[in-house]
């Protein structure tokens, strides 16, 4: 062991420079991993820390139902004599609100009205320092958002009109228990007084409304008074939720994305690994006479080979504590006003990412250096007798014909390889909790690096013709791709998987961001107003109909009710009660339904008989008819003859199901909808209508459009489609740039692995720069060659980058996401011409030494 710690020292000493890049590659994986657990666990302890503060409640009970005097006797009697600490009451509903001044603008908000007692838990800041207190709230006072009075053009102390109704803005909403920032939001916050709320007539028929009430309780008492409302309000519609309840829901979710963003930093790592790889190899190769000699001295292959193994092991060490600092910078560089809404700041490492990242470091050093290192056992000593020449290695060093390499195979290698790929499979499981997961991704990612390494010597092979080009620097750059140890494929595959990675995703948001766009300029709606009354209805018609734009269809007004499904007597499945429907998942859900005579021109009947031309159903009928949407028919197997019962209105409704429709959901302009009955009961029982339309175009139109529509209808709410795009275009930017972040790291990577495989060939290069300047070459004509050379390499990593990427953009968008496909080729041709750019300009730059070498000296030194 003493011999092999003492080789291992002078090793390091005399070749780190060559392996630097061993290192740095798995430090950017292992940074990748340590700063994506980091950031996930910091955040999971700030917010489950923060669950009460959260939930602003021990217990909080809620339904979009107005409270029936039966569901409050039942929550009344559980709670008397239960030991309720403090109780108070909510309200939120969205709404539309406008500045009392005349302004020309009106916004959608999501209005929350509050008792005295809330918040439970938490506090409510506000601007200026200025202390929370209900007494800013009663006698129609507001508080609302800084953005909500830049976009109204009003400020504090001003006047704005909620439901009609005058409500002074008192205050200037900070922060709010419960809300974070960045959600996804209908509008605005807004909170007004409890009782103003309900003298103002928002809460009419049909108002997508969400009641709760919030309980602060002993703490003892917590766990089985949840579990006990609950059981009790579960029938009727509501639901009651602890903040325990919230704790382990948050935990489940923030686990789930630790293991899942750490698959993004294994996969980096892998990066990493093809790197070490790739140098081990080399190196190996490069140290075949240096091992001859030791064999020849006595050293045994058990004693060279620790010794390259414990080499590899503090390189892996040191890369890994390397990639630990980078990930504490990482975490030092992010702004702590991101994270201070989940009360993560300031970030830190974390004991249990340092060792989990560490040990993955490790694992895929040796794992991925494992295989090459143990070519040292073929070395004989009579190698060095016979000049150190490879050609006259032991077979498996040599290069020999494909039938002698496969007669050949070596058991002890190809036995180590089987147990690197299940440990790598291991490790993967190890990071996504999960040996299925594991499986999928070490399995999709070896097919992916499979099909760009396939592709890679595919397009080498193609530009071999031009090997015999009678342009001397061509020429030579071509066959320099087919050097010896030149690595040009397994450059290709990580600098082309990186470029795959950016492209593909890039294209990818070019196509859905395209899709969005073409929906609305092909005259799509971009408009849908809720909450429109049945007595309304005319005048809204007439309203809307003066204000269509040219060329625009006529808006249209359709009837909407809510239900849910509470039993299913069908010829394969049986749901009884609430109790079964709730178990098969999403059937239990609240869904929007609606009547109508006709198909729409979205619609297709694909089971049954649609009752077009039939006429209404009685108004005394007993059992309805229903035609659902085709997924309710494949996930749930309800069939056309069985008979469902919903609860609409607070009563039970039988329908038989009549037919099953496709729905072409991407065409809205005729919306969608998984239940539509036929003309009958339900056209003469309460409810409410959605509009679908055009708005105008212009923004100060379309401003005054939804001003006016707020004067006139007050309980009306317009939902502005161009807005929520703009909210859909940012959701989907941040996650592109997040997977952009991936590939920039991987082509990262491919970038080191081009730099370490120029640095470990350099010698080669630098004695053939002296024979051919020997020979009259310039240095003009060497660069020619280099930069042919990389610009070559660089142009094959980009169009294997790009035809990935168009291979995944055109997969994604006609099996994911069923919208019609463009290539982005502007996008794609970018990326190949940056990514040619990128590597030709890095290897020229590592190759400086090969043109500035002076050829006497090197002559000399053979």
């Amino acid at each position: 062991m003493r011999f092999v710690f003492r080789m291992t020292v002078r090793e390091l000493r005399a070749s780190w420079r060559r392996l630097l890049f061993f290192f740095v590659c798995v430090a950017i994986g292992v940074g990748a991993i340590v700063a994506l657990r980091s950031v996930i666990q910091n955040v999971r302890e700030g917010m489950v820390r923060e669950a009460r503060a959260m939930m602003a409640a021990d217990i909080r009970i809620s339904t979009n139902r107005p409270w029936t005097p039966q569901l409050r006797k039942i929550i009344d009697d559980r709670l008397a004599g239960a030991p309720v600490l403090e109780r108070t009451e909510a309200v939120e509903v969205a709404t539309m609100v406008r500045a009392a001044n005349g302004g020309r603008v009106a916004r959608m908000v999501e209005l929350r009205a509050v008792q005295p007692a809330f918040p439970l838990y938490g506090a409510i800041e506000l601007q200026g320092g200025i202390p929370y207190s209900h007494e800013l709230l009663k006698g129609h006072g507001a508080i609302a958002r800084p953005e909500l009075l830049a976009q109204l053009g009003i400020a504090q102390g001003d006047t704005i009109l909620i439901g009609g109704q005058p409500f002074t803005v008192r205050a200037v909403l900070e922060k709010e228990p419960g809300r974070r920032t960045g959600a996804f939001t209908l509008g605005s916050r807004v909170f007004i007084d409890h009782e103003d709320l309900q003298k103002i007539g928002l809460l009419s028929f049909g108002s997508r409304a969400n009641y709760q009430i919030m309980l602060r309780v002993e703490d003892n008492a917590v766990d089985r008074l949840a579990s006990d409302l609950r059981a009790q309000t579960r029938d009727h519609f509501a639901g009651a939720w602890s903040y325990r309840q919230a704790e382990d829901d948050i935990s489940e979710d923030m686990q789930r994305a630790e293991n899942y963003l750490s698959l993004v930093g294994f996969v980096i790592v892998v990066l990493g690994g093809i790197g070490v790889w790739s140098v081990t190899r080399v190196f190996v190769k490069q140290k075949i006479r240096s091992v001859a000699i030791l064999k020849c001295l006595g050293a045994t292959t058990r004693q060279v080979l620790g010794t390259y193994v414990l080499q590899v092991m503090l390189l892996g060490l040191g890369g890994s504590l390397l990639g630990v600092g980078l990930a504490a910078i990482a975490l030092r560089s992010i702004p702590d006003e991101m994270l201070t809404s989940f009360g993560a700041s300031p970030l830190r490492l974390t004991l249990s990412a340092v060792l989990q990242g560490s040990a993955v470091g490790l694992l895929v050093s040796l794992l991925f250096s494992l295989v090459p290192l143990l070519e040292v056992r073929r070395v004989k000593p009579l190698l060095l007798l016979r000049g150190g020449d490879t050609s006259v290695l032991p077979p498996g060093v040599a290069r020999r014909s494909f039938k002698e390499w496969l007669a050949s195979i070596d058991r002890v290698q190809s036995a180590v390889g089987v147990i690197v790929s299940a440990a790598l499979v291991a490790v993967a499981a190890w990071q996504a909790a999960s040996w299925e997961v594991g499986l999928i991704v070490c399995g999709g990612f070896a097919g992916l690096a499979l099909l760009l390494h396939g592709a890679g010597i595919g397009l080498v092979r193609a530009v071999r013709p031009l090997s015999r080009t009678r342009i001397f620097a061509l020429k030579h750059a071509v066959l320099s791709l087919q050097r010896p140890g030149n690595q040009t494929r397994v450059i290709l595959l990580a600098v082309g998987l990186g470029a795959f990675f950016v492209l593909g995703i890039r294209a990818l948001q070019s196509n859905l961001l395209e899709e969005f766009t073409i929906t609305l300029e092909r005259g799509g709606p971009d408009m849908f107003l809720i909450d429109i009354q049945q007595d309304q209805v005319d005048s809204v018609r007439a309203f809307l109909a003066e204000r269509v734009p040219p060329g625009a269809g006529p808006p249209r007004l359709i009837p909407v009710l809510r239900a849910r499904v509470t039993g299913v007597r069908g010829a394969e499945v049986n749901l009884e009660n609430y109790q079964d429907v709730r178990g098969r998942g999403s059937l239990a859900r609240e869904y929007t339904i609606t009547y109508r005579d006709h198909l729409e021109s979205n619609e297709e009947v694909i089971d049954g008989a649609y009752w077009t031309g039939k006429g209404p159903l009685p108004d005394d009928a007993t059992e309805l008819e229903v035609s659902i949407e085709r997924s309710i028919h494949e996930r749930f197997d309800i069939k056309v003859g069985d008979l469902m019962r919903f609860d609409i209105l607070a009563r039970t409704i039988e329908a038989r199901v009549t037919s099953v429709r496709d729905v072409e959901w991407e065409d809205s302009r005729n919306g969608g909808f998984m239940f539509v009955f036929r003309p009958g009961p339900l056209s003469r029982a309460p409810h409410s209508y959605i509009a679908i339309l055009r708005a105008p175009e212009d923004t100060a139109a379309r401003g005054a459009f939804q001003h006016e529509l707020v004067s006139n209808y007050p309980n009306v709410s317009a939902v502005d489609v161009r807005e929520v795009l703009s909210s859909v275009q940012g959701v989907i930017e941040n996650v592109t740039l997040a997977i952009s972040i991936v590939g920039g790291i991987a082509l990262f990577g491919g970038a080191l692995i081009l730099i370490g495989a120029v640095a470990m060939t350099k010698f080669q290069r630098i004695y053939e720069a002296a024979i051919l300047r020997t020979l009259g070459a310039s240095s003009r004509t060497l660069a020619t060659m280099l930069a042919g050379e990389y610009t070559t390499l660089g142009l094959l990593a980009g169009v294997i980058g790009s035809a990935g990427a168009l291979v995944l953009s055109w997969a994604v968008c006609r099996w994911v996401f069923e919208i019609d496909w463009s290539p982005a080729t502007g996008i794609l041709i970018a990326g190949a011409a940056v990514t040619t750019v990128l590597v030709a300009v890095i290897g020229v730059l590592a190759s400086a030494d090969v043109l500035r070498k002076k050829p006497l000296a090197t002559l000399r030194a053979e």
